[in-house]
């Protein structure tokens, strides 16, 4: 249990890409603590304070980076009403034995529909 010890300080390593724009972030990457092996997840000023929501999870590479690329545009071309945390990590698992359901849809709460100009990086691994 707890396989996200084995994610730790490797990232560049699991790495499918990264999007930083001026209010989000959109990583994908291999994932060693899931149900399937990518995710992406957005950190976004406009939902749950800018914490983490896993989005999507996909069962290989090519999948998560075309799961990516949608969601970039996603959060380029305005960003959605809400967001729904996915996520099958094991601690959101064991936190649902507790009674804790971690897999909540959150608001937009930006006063205007976000869309990002520029894009101030992004990685791709080969």
């Amino acid at each position: 249990m707890f396989n996200i010890l084995g994610m730790m300080d490797n990232h560049a390593e699991r790495l499918v890409a990264c999007y930083e724009g001026d209010t989000c972030t959109v990583d994908t990457c291999l994932v060693t603590d899931s149900s399937q092996p990518y995710e992406t997840g957005i950190q976004s000023t406009h939902y749950n304070d800018n914490k983490w929501i896993i989005v999507e999870q996909y069962d290989d590479r090519e999948s998560a980076q075309a799961g990516h690329d949608r969601w970039v545009k996603k959060m380029t071309t305005g960003s959605p009403a809400t967001l729904t945390d996915v996520s099958t990590c094991e601690i959101a698992e064991f936190a649902k034995i507790l009674g804790v359901d971690v897999n909540q849809t959150v608001e937009n709460t930006a006063k205007e529909v976000d869309r990002p100009d520029k894009e101030t990086k992004t990685s791709e691994s080969t």
